[in-house]
Order: C-alpha cells, then structure tokens, then sequence
C-alpha cells in the first residue's frame, strides 16, 4: 500500500517496461521493512532534463537511469561522485535538496565483475559500444590495468570516449579505437569481450556481426536475458559474465546509496529470477 508517507523511487529509460529492476529492489525494500516504493518512468530523450525536474519536484528520493540517457543524466546533475565524472555517465541519482547527485555503479559493478571472472593487469579488452553503459566498461577495465580496443558503429562517439579516458587515466595503458568493420578481428585477440550495445535488447540485432568466442576468453553482456552473445559464449567455453550479474551488482550498489543500508544481494537475485520467470509464461 503507498500512502504518503511512502519513499518513492524510479527508473528513467526509453523504453522503460522491459525493466526487472522494479521487482529487484521491491524485493530489498522488503527484506528491510522499508516503507517505499520503485516505478518504471518512461522519459524520451529531449525530454530528460524535463523529467527530471520533474521527479525532483515529486519528491522521488532516489533514481536509476538506463539506455540511453546516462550520459545526459550526468550532464544534469549538481554534481557527480569521482567515478560518474571520469566515466562521463550516471546510472545512480540521489535526490538533495537543490537537485541530484550522480553515481556511476555500473562501472564499480563491472571492475568487480570482471576481476571475478579473472581480468587483471596486462589483459587485451574489447569494448563493443561507446554510449553510457559501455563507457562504464572502459572505466572498469583501465582500473584493472588492461588494455582498450573500442570498436563502434559510430566512430566519433568511439574516439569521445577513448579520448575521456585517456585523460582519466593518464598512467594507465593506451587506448585505442578500431572500425566496425574489424569487429571480428578485434574479438579474436582480445582476452575478454565486453558488449555495451543494445544488441540482444527486445526489438534490437540479435547478434553481434562476425564475433567468435573461444575456451578461456571472458565474454561479459550488459545486456541481460537469453541473448545470443552469452549462448554462443557459452557453447565456446568462454567465462561468461551475464547481464543479470551487472544488473544485480549494480542495484545492490544503488540501493545502498540511497537507504544507507547494506544490499540483501541474495535476495535480489531471487526475486530477478521470479520475474524472469514470470515474464516467460
């Protein structure tokens, strides 16, 4: 039952309705006893920074914010924890009283995720994409010290996105930039592939062009659900990190931004699997 007295908090994307965050942290709020409450709020694109306002005005404590206005959202925050702003995206915001606050947990999700999965210093990276979730997997595996190879449709939003990093990690080994059409290539001989694009979402490329998995490879989707990347992944022996991995890591992050309170990880997962579950039948 919301009253008034319930803490209201939210996911802003376009589209919105795929999301199973809002199964995710009901089921933290409850493991806690929290009087709150989270929604799907479908924003366009030149709509955001309206949005926004708007949730601020409503009172909304906390956000999540998915494809494709993390990088947006970051623009439109008071200001951003060191991670957000050398990733140049927000996932996480945090309502204060003159506006919001900015975090990036998708990239401390991936940093750790990756490091499970045995990245560390001195692995060949290939990050496929270049918008707000696949600039948290550069950030990611520069903190590990791997090197970067960036491959993306739009070459321009690559270059951005390599040069941010560049300057972020200054020490740190180069990166570097490839062509779409070298897709296939690239993922050969890389030690880990990380997909940031929106292949494998509902209504998006099934596959990504050309790509091979091998045995040893860490093969890591931002994208969650039964995709093709983690299949074919899989079926070549790569360590397969899932999009559900991320998507969990990252909320546990974001509800103790906001709650103060540490995440009930276990739980989260459960309930993420009820409502996979739920949205089969």
């Amino acid at each position: 039952m919301i009253s008034g007295r319930t803490a209201l908090y939210g996911i802003v994307g376009w589209p919105v309705g795929h999301s199973l965050s809002p199964a995710m942290q009901h089921a933290a709020f409850a493991f806690h006893g929290l009087d709150a409450a989270y929604v799907p709020l479908a924003v366009m694109p030149e709509r955001l920074e309206d949005g926004l306002r708007g949730a601020h005005a409503l009172h909304l404590r906390g956000l999540n914010v998915t494809i494709p206005h993390k990088q947006a959202a970051a623009a439109a925050c008071l200001r951003l924890d060191p991670v957000a702003a050398a990733v140049g995206a927000a996932n996480v915001l945090k309502r204060v009283d003159e506006g919001w606050e900015g975090f990036n947990t998708d990239a401390t999700a991936l940093r750790q995720l990756l490091e499970e999965a045995g990245v560390k210093a001195g692995a060949r990276v290939l990050l496929v994409g270049a918008g707000g979730a696949a600039r948290a997997g550069a950030w990611a595996a520069l903190e590990l010290g791997g090197t970067l190879r960036v491959v993306a449709r739009r070459g321009d939003q690559a270059r951005a996105l390599a040069a941010d990093m560049r300057r972020a990690f200054p020490a740190r080994p180069a990166v570097e930039v490839a062509a779409w059409e070298a897709l296939a290539a690239e993922a050969a001989g890389a030690d880990a592939i990380l997909n940031g694009t929106s292949v494998g979402l509902p209504g998006h490329e099934p596959r990504l062009p050309g790509v091979a998995f091998r045995a040893g490879q860490v093969a890591l989707d931002m994208v969650y659900g039964d995709t093709a990347f983690t299949r074919e992944a899989q079926a070549a022996g790569a360590r397969v990190v899932r999009g559900e991995e991320m998507l969990v890591r990252q909320g546990a992050h974001a509800f103790t931004i906001w709650t103060g309170l540490p995440a009930p990880e276990a739980v989260m997962v459960a309930a993420l699997q009820r409502a996979r579950e739920s949205t089969t039948r």
